[in-house]
């Protein structure tokens, strides 16, 4: 890494412990890192799978493909294996503070942790499954929220009963700590926006998701 390139990742600490920030720059951020994440394996593959979209491979393709394997299954095993997201909470924190402390810098917050993830979700949104058998989309990532999380969710489809049927599953979650949301049941089932453009601006200081009103 340069100089020039060095300055840049400075500033971008800089605003990160700050929280202000918003998607568009965390994604310059992941360009920046992109190829000094290689021993790092969760940033490694965060940055690779923004930046390759729906042809994305290792840790991602295989993880995308064992989901796809699971759903098609369903039906057919009495104990359904379960999806979990791609990578948990702690997971992902403790990669980005592992490559902060390569250029001798402290561990940002939970918080910051937070924002990374919420605008990784929505940086995700729109990405297309692709099935490894046939080479054809079959599914896409969408986001969704809850009153209590902020899901990255996989959408795909299954031969059930003779019948094809929708399955959506959390790649990524995390907690909701910047909208108000109404629960719209009593599970709090997330509300899924598959054709609204989700987007996460920082406003007044703050962190706010752009999606339409909900109840």
């Amino acid at each position: 890494m340069d100089k020039k390139q060095q300055q840049l990742l400075a500033s971008y600490y800089e605003q990160f412990t700050k929280r202000h920030f918003d998607e568009k720059y965390f994604y310059g951020f992941l360009l920046l890192v992109r190829d000094e994440a290689t021993d790092i394996p969760t940033v490694k593959a965060l940055c690779d799978f923004v930046v390759e979209r729906g042809q994305c491979t290792g840790l991602v393709k295989d993880y995308l493909a064992d989901c796809q394997q699971i759903i098609a299954n369903l039906g057919k095993e009495k104990r359904p294996k379960r999806i979990d997201p791609i990578f948990s909470f702690k997971d992902i924190r403790n990669g980005f503070n592992a490559l902060f402390a390569k250029w001798g810098w402290e561990k940002v917050s939970p918080d910051v942790i937070n924002d990374f993830i919420l605008c990784l979700i929505s940086l995700l949104q729109g990405v297309p499954l692709i099935s490894g058998q046939s080479g054809k989309t079959v599914g896409h990532l969408s986001f969704a929220a809850s009153s209590k999380e902020v899901f990255l969710m996989g959408n795909l489809k299954t031969l059930h009963n003779g019948r094809m049927i929708p399955v959506t599953f959390p790649v990524l979650s995390v907690k909701n700590i910047y909208e108000k949301i109404t629960p719209r049941d009593q599970k709090d089932t997330p509300y899924l926006f598959e054709e609204e453009l989700i987007e996460v601006v920082h406003l007044e200081g703050q962190m706010v998701i752009t999606f339409p009103t909900l109840g």
